[in-house]
């Protein structure tokens, strides 16, 4: 039996921890207050395409041919979930990628002649001058595939033409021909861009190339488009990477790019990503300040690109971190609430398409090399089932921990015309507590569909993704992703950790219909 003094010990060492569990629960569960204003005397700010979210997959991908089969029904299933959307098959080996009807094994020191392919030896000399870089053949089997593989998935094509094969003359548009040749004889629908970060070619190639002999080539590439049976098809450019405060020679590139060859290209793109996955660590995917770096990216700009405001711009290669991703924390729920607040971020913003790197491939892909879908797959596809394209203001006014947007919901998931969809992340481990305030919103009508995404045991380095606490799996086709119907309340909140959709239904906003 216990003394008095021991049971007296026992007994507060017991209310100690019960009042530290209380503290911890009151901590985790009664976060501050925050106050969302939606009036009803909306103007719709802008209008996304349908084709807003879309998806990337890396040339090197396809240069080992056992890497990705095309013709694979999961594979096909998963892409077409997102669906419409461009795929745009690009990064650095695209400017070492060369077109041959046929499989050739060509090297820098012996390339047999083909007659159906008479620029494949002349193209693997000009990239043999730098040695020291790898090149590699995509057949027309493969590019077959590939091609097969969008328009199975009601996707759309969009690829960058190898800028490096020139000569004297500039860039060398043979290889181009026959590519254009060949998928013109198979009625291939694709969009154009020509070269992959142009601005970095003296760090990655050791040349360069600049602005406006890059102009040049792109109004070659556009007559070559308009005489090879695709005058209608975009050509979009030139893709240099995002903008650096220490290095402003992306935004130089750009303008004078833009000043000799606006008349080209039907959208303004470049690349951006906010970390390095060799440094990135955990905190940094969900620290305010890494968010805040995209505002400030397409600020720069717009502000750098005014002159041409009356153009598309587009991300045309975006993730978390550069390099590949990071291990763990890409491809894993720390990387989904930056990538839920680009989209909205990005719509905001009147960037008309996002490109993510990747689909497969890397360690920021939406799926892995087993074909299960990751975190950011699943937010993807609940982003495309919830979001409409027109967008909407709303006021939120909580921590920089939250962060908010509005669209008109989208009309595939409710014939309510007066329906907005509301999404949002809660970056710090305390609950977020909403209150909806203004014109629109009605809290003795509004029925609200929820969608909460969060990680087991807020583990945010979980390949699971939790919708209303039950995880989410991918088996012969997508599962329904109900929502938890909330009725007349005014009041919606979010876990710790967490991510969030509301459908909200009988607001009284007349611009969604």
């Amino acid at each position: 039996m216990l003394s008095n003094k021991s049971l007296m010990a026992a007994c507060a060492i017991a209310f100690c921890c019960n009042v530290a569990l209380m503290v911890l629960f009151v901590k985790y569960n009664s976060g501050e207050k925050c106050y969302i204003t939606i009036d009803e005397h909306q103007t719709v700010s802008n209008i996304m395409p349908d084709d807003f979210l879309s998806i990337g997959i890396d040339t090197s991908e396809i240069e080992h041919y056992n890497k990705i089969d095309f013709t694979k029904p999961r594979l096909r299933q998963l892409a077409a979930a997102l669906a419409p959307a461009r795929v745009r098959l690009g990064g650095t080996m695209s400017d070492r990628l060369i077109f041959s009807e046929n499989d050739i094994v060509a090297s820098c020191d012996h390339c047999p002649k083909d007659p159906h392919s008479k620029s494949v030896c002349p193209a693997v000399r000009k990239l043999c001058k730098h040695k020291y870089l790898p090149f590699f053949i995509m057949t027309g089997k493969k590019w077959s595939d590939v091609n097969e593989f969008c328009k199975a998935t009601k996707t759309k094509l969009l690829f960058p033409m190898n800028v490096l094969l020139r000569d004297d003359h500039g860039w060398n548009d043979q290889n181009a021909r026959e590519l254009l040749e060949y998928s013109k004889s198979k009625h291939f629908d694709v969009d154009w861009q020509l070269g992959n970060e142009p601005n970095s070619f003296e760090h990655v190639f050791n040349l360069s190339l600049t602005p406006e002999v890059l102009a040049h080539d792109f109004q070659k590439l556009r007559k070559l488009l308009n005489h090879s049976g695709y005058k209608h098809s975009l050509l979009v450019g030139p893709d240099t990477t995002r903008p650096q405060s220490k290095r402003p020679y992306c935004l130089e590139y750009m303008r004078e790019f833009l000043g000799n060859g606006s008349k080209t290209i039907n959208a303004v793109t470049w690349h951006q990503y906010y970390l390095n996955s060799r440094t990135a660590k955990l905190e940094d995917f969900w620290n305010p300040d890494t968010f805040n770096l995209l505002k400030q990216q397409i600020e720069a700009m717009r502000n750098h690109t005014k002159k041409y405001r009356h153009m598309p711009m587009w991300l045309t290669e975006t993730s978390s971190s550069y390099g590949g991703g990071a291990p763990g924390l890409s491809n894993s729920f720390a990387g989904s609430p930056l990538w839920l607040d680009k989209l909205g971020l990005a719509a905001t913003y009147n960037i008309t398409t996002v490109v993510r790197q990747s689909f497969i491939g890397g360690n920021y892909s939406l799926i892995d090399k087993e074909l299960e879908p990751l975190p950011d797959w699943w937010l993807s596809v609940l982003y495309k089932k919830l979001v409409g394209n027109k967008v909407l203001h709303v006021d939120c006014k909580c921590s920089r921990f939250q962060r908010m947007y509005a669209h008109c919901a989208n009309k595939k998931y409710t014939n309510d015309t007066t329906a907005i969809t509301v999404f949002a992340v809660n970056l710090e481990m305390a609950k977020a507590r909403f209150l909806l305030n203004g014109t629109a919103l009605h809290g003795d009508n509004l029925i609200i569909d929820e969608f909460i995404l969060s990680a087991p045991s807020n583990n945010r380095q979980s390949r699971t993704m939790l919708l209303n606490g039950w995880p989410l799996y991918y088996e012969s086709a997508l599962p329904d992703l109900e929502p938890v119907h909330l009725k007349y309340g005014n009041h919606i909140s979010m876990p710790p950790f967490s991510m969030a959709f509301w459908v909200i239904k009988n607001t009284s906003i007349k611009a969604c219909a």
